[in-house]
């Protein structure tokens, strides 16, 4: 049985131990942007998502052997220099390992290899996996035989990696996720020595692909990929593989892609990329035939369309496309007019939108109009559960106070809708806060050094693992403490707050001048760790479990959804390990054989970019949490001074 544990308890959970009062939900924002935003409000392209892998992490699948002992043996396919190895297994200290090298020998034999073993962990936060290291560098490409025994079966994994310049590529290509859809996976190989930007490259280097697909009730299953140009690739002979699979269980998938081949120098090339998909179910249909609009208040346009479902989630997010009517001399066109967005929940089959008038008279447009590219999403993972290519839009004509009033030119108003009276009445009050939020699955970071930082408040939700959505109502609920607070966030904490200042109003709206948002070591784009923890969590156990919106596809998902006027409040560090010449360099000797570098032991710098937040630069020496080769990235005591005499509150 998948003991993957899914994301945690709901938002609606009062932290009794930070003194968080009682409230109703949070009240949404309706989102709006011009029609040039358009395409950064698009679904992210498939292949922006990939998953780039050096590594090979193999199954450990042990036999019960005629002396009593159980035992694996696998030949495996270095082309590398200085190979790495791990293994993770929960029953470890009972297994005996031996490594043996091919020899120059005409019978191709083996010979044994001495290395030195230590222990280590690979994780997110603090949920962290124990693993076993083993130091066997400074041995050249080749074949090497693996073998291990034990007293007691238990399964595990070995992962091997080396300096070679070969990777594997791999994305889900399928443009749904739910019960009864074809997901479709793409792998190709390329050198990151001639391809630095990971985009496709000429090489070929794969003669062999397949996938072991771990479904959500445990079952396991191999299918092939082909590079054929039938059925989902595209291409025959194009060094690029295609594999699919029906889901027929809403769930977790974890999704592993297998590939061999030879590299140009002609040695073994081997690797693997893990993914998890989530599928989920959904009975939603649309049942208007057309949206309808009417006035509600001062330039706001409600819009409305019904649709069917028996959901239990109620909650999802929703964005559209305006299009009006506009003269081009003697000719109309139907023109982009803006793109809307909005969290809702879905009652008595309604969906509800806001259009500001304004909108409309900025573009000098008339009817008929439509709602174009309608797509909503859970509001867990972003996976479309209902896509309207066009639906008619009958709009009141414009008020005449509206035309009145308008004197061109955007305002709050247009972008985020009308600021609730509550939070007006707030306003003039004392008592702005620096609140301090930590990240996934995570402990007290800031606790060490929260008296570098004046006129703050600590958020303790420590050790949980939640939703970007579910992570920033609470910090909503507890914000509400206060009559307005800005924030400095470690890891998941800066991806949840900028989902609080984008979707719901709280706090944040009230905040003086200053950075709004400030936060080190997100992974806004989601880390390739996400597929690897996950496949390690059926061997000891869920731990805080997986979190979708920490994925590569998951992060590019929620990110697809974030406008520019939310990513603009946003200031951000990355770090890295620090370079020797004289040692190999890594935060982490096990997350390393993982991530591309630079990368702080859970983040990739490259993953940790926003486009159209501020870049507050790169800083090396600095890992993501304690534990690890270099100093905690928490504990510049130069940068939170920095963030902390810049923070609006």
């Amino acid at each position: 049985m998948n003991k993957l544990k899914v994301l945690g308890a709901s938002a609606s959970i009062i932290l009794a131990a930070t003194g968080v009062m009682a409230k109703s939900a949070p009240i949404a924002k309706h989102l709006a942007g011009p029609a040039e935003e358009i395409e950064l409000m698009q679904k992210a392209s498939p292949e922006s998502a990939a998953i780039v892998s050096k590594h090979a992490m193999i199954a450990i699948d042990m036999k019960l052997n005629k002396s009593g002992q159980y035992q694996w043996q696998k030949n495996l396919l270095i082309d590398g220099e200085n190979p790495k190895a791990l293994l993770f297994a929960a029953d470890k200290d009972n297994w005996q390992l031996e490594i043996k090298g091919q020899t120059a020998e005409k019978n191709n034999g083996y010979q044994a290899i001495e290395y030195f073993s230590r222990e280590t962990k690979l994780g997110m936060g603090d949920e962290q996996f124990p693993a076993t290291q083993f130091d066997i560098q400074n041995l050249n490409s080749g074949r090497y035989e693996i073998g291990i025994s034990a007293k007691q079966n238990a399964n595990g994994y070995l992962m091997i990696s080396s300096d070679s310049p070969y990777r594997l590529k791999s994305f889900i290509s399928t443009p749904g996720q739910l019960v009864g859809d074809v997901i479709n996976v793409n792998a190709f190989a390329f050198s990151d020595e001639t391809e630095f930007s990971m985009v496709r490259s000429d090489l070929q280097l794969i003669n062999s692909s397949y996938m072991r697909i771990t479904s959500p009730d445990g079952m396991i299953d191999e299918t092939t990929m082909f590079d054929d140009g039938a059925a989902f690739d595209k291409t025959a002979l194009d060094g690029e593989f295609n594999g699919q699979f029906k889901a027929e269980q809403a769930g977790l998938y974890q999704v592993q892609v297998i590939s061999q081949g030879i590299t140009p120098e002609g040695k073994p090339f081997f690797r693997t990329v893990e993914h998890v998909i989530p599928v989920i179910e959904s009975d939603m249909v649309l049942n208007s035939k057309a949206a309808v609009g009417s006035y509600s208040s001062a330039h706001k346009i409600d819009l409305n369309f019904g649709v069917d479902t028996a959901a239990k989630s109620t909650r999802f997010r929703v964005l559209a496309e305006v299009w009006g009517t506009q003269q081009v001399g003697k000719t109309t066109e139907l023109t982009s007019v803006a793109w809307l967005s909005t969290m809702v929940d879905i009652n008595d089959g309604q969906v509800n939108l806001q259009l500001d008038d304004r909108w409309l008279m900025s573009k000098n447009v008339s009817a008929p109009y439509a709602l174009k590219n309608v797509r909503i999403e859970d509001s867990d993972h972003y996976i479309s559960v209902l896509n309207i290519k066009t639906l008619p839009l009958h709009l009141p004509k414009i008020a005449a106070a509206s035309k009145a009033s308008y004197a061109g030119g955007l305002n709050e108003s247009m972008l985020k809708g009308d600021k609730p009276i509550s939070l007006q009445n707030r306003e003039k009050a004392a008592g702005g806060k620096l609140m301090l939020v930590h990240g996934y699955c995570s402990s007290d970071v800031w606790g060490n050094v929260q008296s570098q930082f004046s006129n703050y408040v600590k958020f303790a939700d420590f050790n949980k693992n939640r939703s970007h959505d579910a992570f920033a109502r609470l910090i909503d609920t507890y914000g509400d403490n206060f009559p307005s607070f800005g924030i400095v966030a470690h890891s998941q904490g800066g991806a949840a707050a900028l989902h609080l200042y984008t979707y719901y109003w709280s706090g944040l709206d009230n905040a003086g001048a200053g950075r709004l948002i400030q936060s080190v070591g997100t992974p806004y784009q989601g880390t390739p760790l996400a597929g690897n923890l996950a496949a390690l969590g059926n061997i000891f156990g869920v731990g805080c479990g997986y979190n979708s919106n920490l994925t590569v596809s998951g992060g590019g998902a929620w990110l697809a959804g974030i406008p520019t006027s939310a990513r603009s409040k946003v200031n951000y560090y990355t770090t890295s390990f620090t370079d020797k010449w004289w040692r190999p360099d890594w935060c982490n000797f096990a997350s390393d054989l993982i991530l591309s570098d630079p990368e702080d032991g859970t983040t990739e710098r490259s993953r940790g970019q926003v486009s159209g937040a501020v870049n507050r630069g790169h800083k090396t020496g600095q890992c993501h949490t304690d534990g690890m080769r270099d100093m905690a990235q928490t504990r510049d005591s130069g940068r939170n001074s920095t963030m902390n005499s810049n923070a609006a509150r």
